[in-house]
């Protein structure tokens, strides 16, 4: 299948099926290494009681070298091959859903079983499953779920980042929903807990001398289990299930299994925190792990769309805006004060701009 990354390459792929081009049709398709959006045509051949109708897979949407990636980057590159293809050949561009990645969607041939969503109005295929709403695709129903929980301010008690620190820099070494989930956190936890408090955020450092007795700790734990260690044999049926991947330590090279191997990948953790560990060592850093005790889902979306959707620095209105369709101007009032309160957020009169405390809890 090829990658589609011009209106040439499409329009060579087109040439080479037979029949008269009649739709050219943008479908998305998910699997384990993301979502894809695939090109189809279906073409006319015969005439009269021979008339036949082909559908034909083209290729894959790609962006080329040096356009910026996203899903929308990859729509858009499509709604301009279709727009093309349509004047050229006089066809129907059918594109179901521009705007988000969704395998609900009917085909061109399918439309007659499809509904049409209540939010966002795209066609779909209705769920079978006893568990979602039958009336919107899924994409929106993550949207209610999420705007639910803004509405009601939901607790987000949840959520460690955990960074290198040095001259007001930070270099983010991982995210875990809980601490114990880190690999250091068995060699830490009883000093990590003891400098937790009740505050709604809780930031714990970590200094050097703390860090070279947990590299000191790692590396105890880390030679009992290559001790143990034994080269992957990986059945030939099962090869492309099993990813594997060459780890160096002292010198020795390892090839790890990336998954349904517990003990290799506890391996491979440990190798990474104690070059983490080396680098802080080496090179003056602290750590610094921060904890949310208190922040909300609605304090969590709003510190996202200042710092990713805005570049770090919006205005009241925009804010309110956004969330019109969600919360009252007081409601959007009240958590910019509380972000404010927290540190979170700095205002100016009518400016909001995200602090480094704010960028280091997303």
């Amino acid at each position: 299948m090829p990658d589609i990354t011009t209106f040439e390459t499409l329009d060579s792929e087109i040439e080479r099926v037979l029949g008269k081009p009649t739709v050219l049709e943008a479908l998305w398709g998910g699997d384990t290494g993301g979502w894809h959006l695939l090109l189809y045509v279906y073409t006319v051949s015969g005439l009269l009681f021979f008339k036949r109708t082909t559908r034909h897979l083209l290729g894959e949407v790609v962006l080329p070298e040096g356009m910026e990636h996203g899903r929308l980057s990859v729509s858009l590159l499509a709604e301009e091959f279709g727009q093309k293809a349509s004047e050229k050949y006089n066809l129907i561009f059918y594109f179901p859903s521009p705007k988000d990645a969704d395998e609900d969607c009917p085909a061109w041939t399918e439309r007659h079983l499809a509904i049409t969503c209540a939010d966002c109005s795209k066609l779909i295929i209705p769920t079978d499953s006893p568990y979602l709403p039958k009336d919107i695709c899924y994409h929106c129903h993550l949207t209610r779920e999420e705007n639910e929980k803004i509405k009601n301010d939901a607790p987000r008690d949840e959520g460690v980042h955990m960074y290198l620190y040095k001259d007001d820099e930070y270099e983010h070494i991982g995210y875990c929903t809980y601490f114990d989930s880190f690999p250091i956190a068995p060699f830490v936890d009883e000093k990590v807990k003891n400098l937790l408090t009740d505050k709604p955020i809780n930031i714990v450092k970590l200094d050097k001398q703390d860090i070279i007795e947990l590299k000191s700790k790692l590396e105890n734990v880390l030679g009992q289990k290559l001790n143990r260690y034994e080269k992957p044999v990986i059945d030939e049926r099962k090869k492309r299930f099993i990813v594997t991947h060459t780890l160096q330590y002292k010198g020795r090279d390892y090839e790890l299994m990336r998954n349904f191997n517990h003990e290799h990948i506890e391996i491979s953790n440990f190798i990474h925190s104690i070059e983490t560990a080396e680098k802080a060592i080496a090179e003056d850093y602290v750590y610094k792990i921060f904890f949310n005790n208190g922040i909300t889902y609605r304090d969590d979306i709003f510190l996202r769309f200042i710092h990713y959707v805005c570049e770090g620095r919006t205005n009241i209105v925009d804010i309110t805006n956004r969330y019109a369709n969600v919360l009252t101007v007081t409601e959007v009032s009240k958590t910019l004060k509380r972000l404010e309160d927290l540190t979170c957020v700095s205002i100016c009169e009518d400016q909001v701009n995200i602090t480094q405390l704010g960028k280091c809890l997303i």
